[in-house]
């Protein structure tokens, strides 16, 4: 029973300094795990040890996980050196001083690995295998390699499934190589969203920044699910999930490789010339077409290509990379911008005999297109015939159509519009001909290599 001098039971006594205790220990203990020299903070407010304890009670969770995870997967995880492009790739700026990159592999079954590596890049060796590296198979479009690694039980890895965005807010585990092996890395996942990338059917997973050093990884949730391998589109990291990695080998190890499609044109991107020339803001400029290629009856100099089966293409590059990926003998809905209007063009792809690509226009003649303006409506253009092949390009009148066109003395003018090898006349004859505000097109060798050149009336 209470005493009668006190209204506070012996038992609620006990309880408050219990509590008190308690506090005052732990409040030591946070006074020994994270000392400091003065009982202010930066910025003067009281230091919170308490709030500490448990943010430090999260991140060793956090550990932890990534600790028991690397138990599991690291049996799966090899090292592979390549070489990368010298410059001009996301992979270039994440090589070592000789070219070089450490990628982590993934062994896929008991005596092969997939690697994710950039265009352009090949795979040297396997750390810690004396043997010359033996590649299986390449998609050099997606840039998957299989690689024959030495025989061991390949342990079973369960797959995050569909295409669903990664749990987010929140922390995945992304796989480190280094010469000594491999390791596991947490790495924040602010939002994750669908992102379209011209070298696959479906979409991949946004990451963020924080995963910009990681291009080519393997990528783990926390629970132990292969979620995927990390790669770049439109310069930003990007996840290409497990399943679709994982379809992607199969179709590899069936086939032994993969064959890039082609369609026989040469394209460049649209600049504001030709964009004030073919109302067009964005796509993939027609400078040529291959005369006996798949595109040569439905596709002209001066198009632009703007989508792919209603997949938009905003640059040559996508362009080249949906129809690289694209088995031969696969049709093709191109979406043309031509004359003001839009046209769709089916066009069936063959074996690409070589990589197209037009080069890009040298700085002085790219200043002058973007500087100069329509308003001097000679052409300006003095013109040789050459036999079999068109008209050359003798001289330039400087403040002309021509010269703002971005032509040069000693462009040969292959072909006008449909017309090949355009004699001076007609090049003339066709610019005099054409109302104001309209362009011909012309498709111009330079130096060995096509352009497209746009004359705007």
């Amino acid at each position: 029973m209470p005493s009668r001098g006190s209204g506070v039971s012996r038992e609620t006594r006990l309880l408050a300094a219990t509590i008190g205790v308690s506090l005052v220990v732990l409040l030591v203990l946070s006074r020994f795990r994270f000392p400091e020299t003065s009982p202010e903070s930066r910025d003067g407010a009281s230091a919170q040890p308490l709030a500490r304890l448990a943010a430090r009670a999260a991140f060793d969770d956090l550990s932890l996980a990534v600790r028991e995870l690397s138990s599991r997967v690291n049996a799966s995880l090899l090292v592979v050196r390549v070489t990368v492009p010298t410059s001009g790739t996301p992979e270039a700026r994440l090589a070592l001083p000789d070219g070089t990159r450490l990628l982590p592999a993934l062994r896929v079954r008991d005596d092969a690995a997939v690697a994710l590596i950039g265009e352009g890049a090949v795979v040297e060796s396997v750390i810690g295998v004396p043997t010359p590296v033996n590649v299986l198979a390449h998609d050099p479009v997606r840039g998957i390699a299989l690689v024959r690694v030495p025989p061991a039980q390949a342990p079973v890895l369960s797959i995050r499934e569909g295409q669903l965005p990664l749990n987010a807010p929140g922390y995945v585990a992304v796989a480190e190589a280094s010469a000594a092996g491999t390791s596991l890395r947490p790495v924040f996942v602010g939002r994750s969203d669908g992102i379209g990338d011209p070298r696959w059917d479906t979409p991949l997973l946004t990451m963020g920044r924080s995963a910009a050093a990681d291009l080519g990884a393997p990528v783990f949730t926390l629970d132990g699910r292969l979620a995927g391998l990390l790669t770049s589109t439109d310069g930003e990291p990007a996840l290409v999930p497990a399943a679709v990695v994982l379809a992607t080998v199969d179709q590899l190890l069936l086939a032994g490789g993969v064959r890039s499609g082609d369609i026989g044109i040469v394209t460049q991107a649209v600049d504001p010339w030709l964009e004030a020339a073919t109302g067009a803001s964005a796509g993939a400029a027609v400078a040529a077409v291959a005369a006996d290629g798949p595109a040569g009856l439905v596709i002209l100099p001066g198009d632009v290509i703007t989508a792919v089966n209603g997949q938009p293409m905003r640059t040559p590059d996508a362009l080249r990379l949906r129809v690289s990926r694209a088995a031969p003998g696969t049709t093709l809905s191109l979406t043309v911008r031509r004359d003001g209007g839009l046209v769709t063009a089916p066009v069936t792809v063959r074996p690409s005999p070589a990589t197209r690509s037009a080069t890009e226009a040298a700085p002085e003649a790219r200043a002058a297109r973007e500087s100069s303006a329509p308003g001097e409506r000679t052409l300006g253009l003095t013109l040789r015939g050459v036999p079999g092949r068109g008209s050359e390009v003798v001289r330039v009148q400087p403040g002309s159509v021509a010269e703002a066109s971005g032509l040069r003395a000693g462009d040969v003018v292959v072909s006008l519009g449909r017309a090949r090898t355009p004699a001076p006349d007609a090049i003339t004859s066709a610019f005099a001909a054409l109302p104001v505000g309209r362009a011909a097109f012309l498709s111009v060798e330079r130096n060995g290599q096509p352009r497209l050149v746009a004359l705007r009336r």
